[in-house]
């Protein structure tokens, strides 16, 4: 496997773990001090803090979640990812769908087995 098709692959995983409301995949795919800037919200860092985000989302809702890479640059054990995320939302209490999308950029970093594991998530809702 190349170094596309491993960040490719760190993603599906998040994605995955999301839409099938496995919060510990999700975090398996990120580094223990992973910073997360999500439009409207505070800073968060670390593990549990995506555990406290995203918990009540997966309750909520049904998640199908996907992304479009756009550029992908590395910089030696560093990759730097930005593209398009866009998903829906079928909430379980009202049935109403909600169709989040916008802008989002990871950074991911090898940790010392090799693996690619999220440090930074930075996003924006709205049209492309």
């Amino acid at each position: 496997m190349n170094e596309r098709q491993e960040i490719e692959a760190a993603i599906s995983a998040w994605n995955s773990g999301l839409n099938n409301g496995d919060i510990e995949a999700m975090v398996a795919t990120c580094h223990a001090n992973t910073v997360t800037v999500n439009e409207r919200q505070p800073v968060t860092v670390g593990i549990q803090a995506i555990r406290d985000k995203y918990i009540p989302r997966i309750n909520a809702a049904q998640i199908s979640s996907g992304y479009d890479i756009e550029t992908l640059e590395f910089f030696g054990d560093v990759a730097v990812a930005s593209g398009r995320f866009y998903g829906t939302m079928k909430m379980r209490e009202t049935g109403e769908i909600k169709s989040p999308e916008g802008r989002l950029v990871l950074v991911y970093k090898r940790d010392d087995s090799g693996a690619w594991k999220m440090i930074l998530d930075i996003d924006n809702n709205g049209p492309q």
